[in-house]
């Protein structure tokens, strides 16, 4: 008789139900546990965050491509210490090169290894870096790795910059010759120290000099280029035919160029720019274009980018400029007829000029005022006069306010809008882009009713749905 009732419980529709949910659960979980086991063994990771933070940029993927040799990236940490973000970006590395080699040194086992990377023997922190080729090599700070906003009572963490600093030292240690820039001085000129750009510069491996056209006979031949960095005072004669000779040989050159007191207080120098189909207006630019002027200022712009591959990057991040107390700059109709000259930054038409700067605040036009739009920066193209031969290329820009700290602190596209502009000249276009990415989070503001709101649909509608289906399942299936 038990006998029978087993047999009949075991043909019973609850039985083969109750066989199938089994079943289902069985398969579900072996087919989940499988699924992980191949994941696992497969190489690509999907970079779900939002700024691609584990994602290797183009660039870094040409520099990964271009190497001919082994480059070995070592961190100085304990196993137990590394950083999960850090090692994951460095194993992106390894991935795509199989040049490049990962090795982990402990500095409690073996504190004597970073000696040999420390000739100021002011110690390489835990956690630091050291990338090497042969006897070439850079060390990364792990402190340069992250970016913090020091100007709260707490450093906030507002960007990661291991790819950019790795990538810029694979490009250092596998270079035949670094790229040298000399920064003109003599005539009250800004410096890349005062402006906060010495890392970033000394980042994209620039070798960085200084330059008295005073006591130099000429621009030093192994000038890559010149940087003339907001002068207060004219170039003298022989000087500004000094940086002539040099453009006209090929030279490349940054002028960043403030408003002046007197229409004409640089004249030698507004005779180089002169010569290269530009002139500098001396009016200081206010926008009346709300969408245009930072924090409701019209002095602040926030002006249109054209289309050039300096600000493409930017363009493809969508990173604002700002610039405050611009001055338009005039492309002349009688220039030299090879002259290639490309505007970078413009204002919008309802800009106005104005020539009175004690009423700049002033949004009317008055007399001696300049209609809009205005072009405030310029790409200067000068082709070489014989095949072969080495074209001339030229930046200008009617502000250098934009690159002071407080200002390029406001708008993440100051400070690359300057390193790019570097870039094309010496035609760098591999690391032209590569730029720390952004940490900073942003939270989900809520007023009294959308907190009400979400509240009663987390704890109370989404329960009751599912006790509800459950309950509808459970009568469903307890006719069966």
């Amino acid at each position: 008789m038990k006998a029978q009732t087993l047999f009949h419980s075991l043909r019973s529709s609850k039985f083969r139900h109750g066989g199938y949910a089994t079943l289902m659960i069985v398969a579900a979980l072996a087919v989940i546990v499988a699924v992980n086991i191949l994941v696992d063994q497969v190489p690509a990771k999907l970079d779900l965050t939002e700024n691609r933070l584990f994602s290797l940029s183009e660039e870094t993927l040409k520099i990964l491509g271009g190497l001919s040799s082994d480059v070995t990236i070592t961190s100085i940490t304990r196993k137990a210490s590394e950083d999960p973000i850090i090692k994951e970006i460095l194993s992106r590395y390894a991935q795509k090169s199989g040049h490049v080699k990962l090795a982990t040194v402990d500095p409690e086992r073996n504190p004597g290894w970073s000696k040999q990377y420390d000739a100021a023997g002011s110690g390489l922190r835990e956690g630091s870096l050291v990338v090497a080729r042969g006897a070439r090599f850079r060390t990364i700070d792990v402190f340069d790795m992250y970016n913090y906003d020091m100007s709260g009572q707490q450093p906030r963490l507002t960007g990661l910059s291991v790819e950019q600093k790795v990538s810029s030292a694979l490009a250092y240690v596998t270079a035949d010759r670094n790229v040298t820039a000399y920064t003109v001085q003599g005539h009250g000129e800004q410096t890349l120290d005062a402006f906060g750009l010495t890392g970033a510069v000394d980042a994209e491996n620039y070798e960085r000099q200084e330059l008295n056209l005073l006591t130099s006979a000429a621009v030093p031949a192994e000038a890559d280029m010149v940087l003339v960095l907001s002068p207060k005072s004219d170039f003298p004669a022989q000087e500004s035919e000094k940086l002539r000779a040099y453009l006209a040989s090929g030279g490349r050159a940054v002028f960043l160029l403030d408003v002046q007191n007197g229409a004409r207080a640089l004249p030698n120098l507004a005779g180089v720019l002169k010569s290269y189909g530009v002139v500098m207006q001396n009016l200081i630019v206010v926008e009346s274009d709300a969408n245009h002027a930072a924090y409701g200022n019209p002095l602040f712009l926030v002006p249109n980018q054209e289309s050039h591959e300096i600000l493409a990057p930017l363009r493809a991040k969508n990173y604002p400029i700002l610039m405050p107390f611009a001055q338009p700059i005039q492309s002349l109709e009688l220039r030299k007829r090879t002259l290639k000259i490309e505007p970078l930054l413009s204002s919008t038409k309802e800009a106005i000029a104005k020539s009175n700067p004690q009423n700049v605040a002033s949004l009317r036009r008055e007399p001696g005022d300049a209609e809009g739009p205005f072009t405030l920066a310029v790409a200067i193209t000068d082709p070489a006069a014989e095949t072969g031969g080495r074209d001339t290329r030229i930046v200008v820009i009617g502000a250098s306010t934009f690159l002071v700290p407080e200002v390029a602190a406001q708008a993440p596209g100051n400070a690359d809008f300057f390193l790019n502009c570097m870039g094309w000249l010496k035609e760098k276009k591999d690391t032209i882009s590569i730029r720390a990415k952004s940490m900073i989070e942003f939270p989900l503001n809520l007023n009294d009713a959308e907190r009400w709101i979400l509240s009663a649909v987390v704890v109370i509608l989404m329960p009751l749905i599912i006790l509800g289906w459950g309950f509808i399942v459970w009568m469903k299936r307890r006719h069966l």
